[in-house]
């Protein structure tokens, strides 16, 4: 094959540009066409590189930019971002600057201002603007179609014209173009709700030709991780993700496909077993296309080139089986232990999805895996059997459930014993505890009184002996002071404790005169020399002794 070619190993999908395939740019014989110009800049200086060319081109003054000069007032009013056409002769003539012009020609007439935003297409005049991720489908004046994008042209078909047929946004083909990947038949309902995974979006542009609609190009948008199959002749085409384009007749579209894992669940066609019991598996089958290119050889369809495999291999496997190892499963993810009987899960896998593997590989396709999720029996003979079947499962499930009651109901007895016991031993670790504490309690009580009993005691005899230490040590003082008297006494003259007695009379005496008391001497005849004398020295050793006895008392 030419281009990218189907092998035994993946292709990679090339980026190179394939032959009819990818036709994003002008051909060389538009170019050529003196009346046609590419967009460089703006669409206004086209329009004036295509007047220059009309110019040049004609000997008769044959011009597309009007030469009216603009008015103030009145006249045809082209505003920004316009084109004012008029008809002279058949032939285009445009005014593409903003202002009113007035028409003194009879030969010319008003058609209309066009924005030059969208196509203009009049007179045989044609322009257009596409955006970045726009592109437009043109027809030439010879009906071959090509494609621009990202650009535009201001064109003049002297003979025929440039048709613009459609403007395709590429990046957003829309939703009713979208391919989505196949459901096989026997789809379970959970899959079914949920919306296939989009391979890929496609959509057709046509015109209309008689009666018929004719396709004259395809765009193709190709996520990431996917691919686009597409036939020249009897050749295959590998394109990558990303934005495609086919304007070429002789090649044509084939098909989309992921290269990533790929799942899908389905019920098989029936399988009899080795006593004729049908019987319909639903399998999930997880898959992966390594070679698209091998799958295209043979098939439109992953699922259609895995579904006879697939039902082949279940045959083959089933007819080996008996109708007592299928009933013997009762659940899917483990069988009931039989040492005489092979579970048929595993033989399912073993035998299954080896020879399901060697198939699919002829195909370009990898299978990862291919699981039993469910069996049923088919037919008058398999729904009988199944009903009896499920009856005797019912006996089973019935007889696990008392069984299951009966040890709930012992486990919840045995329980209650222990939660008594726990009950038990938590009312005697409390009445433990309470004991423990007030015995503690009026240990502590009893410890305290007593203490405070001695304290009490040892403060009272401390007491006593401080008291009678003092009473001792009093006593011991008066003595000493009653002896100190007695020995001052005792050294005291003979006449001189009268003679300090009455001195101290004389001094009470004296006390007892009120404050401004006047002392006066007596009559000097009634006592003579020596008895004044000897008064006076009296009187002076009675106030010395007074006074030293106040200092006594006071010391």
């Amino acid at each position: 094959m030419k281009g990218a070619t189907s092998t035994a190993a993946t292709p990679a999908p090339s980026s190179e540009y394939v032959p009819g395939t990818d036709d994003w740019t002008v051909p060389a014989s538009v170019l050529a066409y003196k009346f046609f110009v590419p967009l460089t800049s703006t669409l206004a200086a086209a329009l004036k590189e295509l007047d220059a060319r009309m110019i040049e081109s004609s000997s008769d003054e044959f011009h597309l930019i009007t030469r009216k000069t603009k008015r103030p007032l009145g006249g045809e009013c082209v505003e920004a971002g316009s084109v004012g056409v008029w008809s002279c002769n058949g032939r285009p003539i445009i005014a593409i600057d903003p202002g009113n012009y007035w028409n003194f020609s009879v030969r010319q007439s008003w058609v209309g201002s066009f924005p030059i935003t969208q196509p203009i297409d009049v007179l045989g005049l044609t322009t257009v603007l596409v955006g970045q991720s726009e592109a437009a489908v043109v027809m030439d004046p010879t009906n071959r179609i090509f494609v621009i994008r990202n650009s535009g042209f201001a064109a003049y078909g002297s003979e025929g014209r440039f048709k613009v047929i459609e403007i395709v946004d590429t990046l957003n083909l829309g939703d009713e173009h979208a391919h989505h990947e196949s459901r096989p038949p026997g789809t379970n309902s959970n899959q079914s709700l949920s919306k296939p995974a989009i391979l890929g979006w496609k959509r057709d542009v046509k015109i209309t030709v008689g009666n018929s609609r004719i396709t004259v190009a395809s765009f193709f948008l190709v996520p990431a991780n996917n691919v686009l199959i597409l036939q020249r002749d009897n050749d295959l085409i590998l394109l990558k993700a990303g934005q495609h384009v086919i304007t070429n007749p002789n090649t044509s579209f084939r098909g989309f496909y992921s290269l990533g894992e790929r799942q899908t669940t389905f019920k098989t066609q029936p399988a009899y077993t080795v006593e004729g019991v049908p019987v319909v598996l639903n399998v999930n089958l997880r898959y992966r296309i390594h070679d698209p290119m091998l799958l295209t050889l043979n098939y439109n369809d992953a699922f259609m080139a895995l579904a006879n495999p697939a039902q082949t291999a279940v045959n083959a496997v089933v007819s080996r089986l008996s109708y007592l190892q299928f009933m013997r499963a009762q659940k899917l993810g483990g069988d009931v232990p039989d040492h005489h009987i092979e579970p048929w899960l595993d033989a399912f896998k073993n035998a299954c999805l080896r020879d399901l593997r060697s198939q699919a590989e002829g195909y370009g396709i990898t299978v990862e895996s291919f699981d039993v999720l469910d069996r049923e029996l088919d037919g008058a003979l398999g729904k009988d059997l199944e009903k009896q079947s499920e009856q005797v499962l019912r006996n089973q499930v019935q007889a696990t459930q008392i069984e299951l009651q009966n040890h709930i109901a012992t486990e919840t007895q045995r329980g209650r014993l222990e939660i008594a016991k726990v009950e038990a031993e938590q009312k005697k670790t409390v009445a433990d505890a309470d004991y423990y504490v007030n015995t503690k309690q009026s240990d502590a009580l009893y410890y305290k009184v007593l203490k405070a009993a001695e304290a009490e005691a040892e403060s009272s005899e401390l007491k006593t002996v401080q008291e009678v230490k003092n009473i001792v040590n009093l006593a011991g003082a008066k003595r000493t002071e009653i002896e100190v008297i007695g020995a001052a006494y005792a050294q005291v003259p003979a006449g001189h404790a009268q003679a300090m007695q009455l001195s101290v009379f004389d001094v009470e005496k004296r006390k007892a005169l009120p404050e401004k008391t006047i002392y006066f001497a007596g009559d000097s005849s009634e006592v003579n020399a020596d008895i004044s004398r000897h008064a006076k020295d009296v009187v002076s050793a009675g106030l010395k002794a007074a006074v030293g006895w106040k200092l006594g008392q006071e010391n």
